[in-house]
């Protein structure tokens, strides 16, 4: 949700405390010893001749220039020359330990920050700055001595308080920390920061209520601290209040109304809800907001295209690829949107500008091997997925996408081969079974067939459609009746209510002469398949077998309606209507 409490320290420290020069204490500290001379120039002339603390305070003035002006070797030589003159001054040593901490020389800075306090156990800066760097160092304990003396230096200063509260907080003593802050509040009963973070302890404990009373106290104290808005919020989001969160986040907006990171939060939360309108209007705010909109139109683009408004969703997607030609992925996007519009032409267009090398390319050439399938170029479709293939090396999923597009082409044998080839790859892929079982049967390979179903059994033994099939197909077949019976019982165990099913009980029961049974079960399928051919036919069949002709001339009428291609279905109406012609 937030940030580590275990970081709050660093939190405290680039909020609150940019440098230790510029910590206040109770206790005003002189930059040096005597007080310094009211010069005109900011660089007075040097006497060659005896130095004197007025010196060191013109070299104290060039160092804190050049410090300013980003030549720290500069300002480290002029430190040097002050400390020279003054070494009983605190402050020096502070200066120059913050300029070798700018340096990446954290050692001298420790050692010099070390000096400034043995120099002065008084000077307050030197104390914050310690225990800062101490923290970083994550020396806790020495960190802990230098913020309690800081306390005791300056009991009314709020910043001692909360780094060390921080420190605790990192060593998982979150009861410390919260004797720490409450102290804080005894010494300062309206400090915002202490009931913020107080707010932001009990979120870590899943302390909801006394989290919330918290950061309710912070805003009632300062109603435009738009941070902790923020946590609240968040706090709310987590919990799954929704609703509070939201028109808490558009609190926290109208305090700080270009804060980019609150909408692309109500954006993100818009959407998971599926208020795309909503969701919608913040991106488009962030457009205005942000010096990069790239990601914001992107995200417009992908709402407009969940919104299958396909002419807005590409105008976003165009607009960022005029900017960034080479966002493959957004080129996919607009591929997809074109595609769905049914700009065949151009979405193939855009899907082939994807190089080999892009990780959407995989993704592209599935899309369009669909769209040459569809227009029947089966070639082509399989030339983009044997590209895919290659690309991505051995992928079961591009084999079996390559096996359909053959199967729609009627080369069942080339489908065959490559599903053997994804079988190599994933060979506990029950459905590659199934699917080549298919293939099997089609091809006339009765007994492949039923050996790949009965694999898809053994890998599953809750397939009920594998089982279904090795039933049904031995029953049709003839062959194995009881055993085909045993098949279909387990599918319907299964999936009770299905029609198809149900119709492959019905027909085993006529295969095996219980006609009876056979009519009641294909009776109950038609309830739930009324518009399939073979059910109906089916019925028919058995009908007929109980002489029932009025009504089996009923049931293959309406298969013959259904599947009026059917040439075995339509010698049997033929020969039905002159048996009755005769009666």
């Amino acid at each position: 949700m937030k940030k580590n409490l275990r970081l709050l320290l660093f939190l405290f420290i680039l909020v609150l405390v940019p440098s230790c020069s510029t910590v206040s204490s109770e206790k005003k500290q002189p930059f040096l010893k005597t007080p310094a001379p009211q010069n005109k120039s900011v660089f007075p002339k040097v006497s060659a001749k005896r130095q004197t603390l007025s010196d060191a305070y013109y070299y104290f003035t060039k160092a804190q220039v050049l410090k300013k002006g980003g030549d720290l070797m500069g300002a480290v030589e002029y430190y040097k020359k002050a400390i020279d003159i003054d070494p009983g001054s605190p402050v020096l040593y502070a200066e120059l330990a913050h300029v070798y901490l700018r340096m990446g020389d954290r050692d001298l800075a420790l050692s010099l920050l070390e000096k400034s306090r043995d120099v002065d156990p008084d000077y307050l800066p030197a104390h914050l700055f310690l225990g800062e760097l101490y923290a970083m160092m994550e020396r806790d304990e020495d960190s802990i001595r230098e913020y309690e003396k800081a306390i005791a230096l300056s009991p009314n200063d709020q910043k001692p308080y909360l780094f060390l509260s921080a420190v605790y907080l990192r060593k998982n003593e979150f009861s410390r920390a919260v004797d720490v802050l409450k102290k804080l509040l005894g010494k300062a009963p309206d400090s915002v920061m202490a009931y913020y973070y107080l707010g932001r302890i009990e979120s870590e404990a899943k302390n909801l209520t006394k989290a919330l009373e918290y950061l309710k106290k912070a805003i009632e104290i300062n109603p435009s601290f738009h941070t902790a808005y923020i946590e609240m919020a968040e706090i709310y989001e987590e919990n799954n209040m929704i609703e509070e969160a939201i028109s808490t986040y558009y609190k926290a907006l109208e305090i700080v109304p270009s804060d980019a990171g609150i909408r692309k939060k109500l954006g993100a939360i818009f959407i998971q809800h599926n208020r795309l309108d909503e969701a919608l209007a913040q991106f488009e705010e962030l457009k205005k907001i942000e010096s990069a909109r790239t990601d914001s139109m992107i995200k417009i683009g992908l709402i407009y295209f969940e919104q299958k408004k396909y002419d807005n969703a590409i105008e976003e997607f165009t607009g960022v690829l005029k900017e960034d030609p080479s966002n493959y992925k957004l080129r996919y996007y607009l591929g997809a949107a074109y595609e769905e519009k049914g700009d065949i032409e151009k979405a193939a267009g855009e899907f082939q500008k994807i190089p080999s090398g892009d990780r959407a390319f995989v993704d592209a050439k599935i899309h369009l091997a669909f769209i040459y399938e569809r227009g029947k170029r089966f070639d082509d479709a399989a030339k983009e997925i044997k590209e895919a293939i290659e690309s991505k090396g051995g992928d079961a999923e591009l084999y079996r996408l390559l096996a359909s597009i053959y199967r729609n082409a009627g080369r069942l044998g080339d489908a065959i081969s490559t599903l053997k080839e994804a079988i190599k790859l994933d060979g506990k892929d029950e459905e590659l079974y199934f699917m080549i079982g298919v293939l099997y049967d089609a091809s006339g390979d009765l007994e492949k067939s039923i050996d790949s179903m009965r694999k898809v059994v053994d890998i599953n033994p809750r397939h009920a459609n594998a089982l279904n099939y090795i039933g049904y197909t031995l029953a049709e077949k003839g062959i194995n009746l009881d055993e085909a019976e045993n098949y279909i019982k387990n599918a319907l165990a299964l999936e009770p209510e299905s029609g198809h099913i149900i119709d492959s009980l019905g027909w085993v029961y006529y295969k095996k002469g219980e006609v009876e049974k056979a009519i009641t079960e294909l009776e109950r399928a038609i309830t739930y398949l009324p518009d399939d051919a073979i059910v109906n036919e089916h019925l028919g069949d058995a009908y007929l077998k109980k002489n029932h002709k009025k009504k089996a001339l009923d049931a293959y009428e309406k298969a013959g309606r259904l599947a009026p291609e059917s040439a075995p279905l339509k010698e049997k109406l033929e020969k039905l209507r002159e048996e009755l012609k005769t009666q």
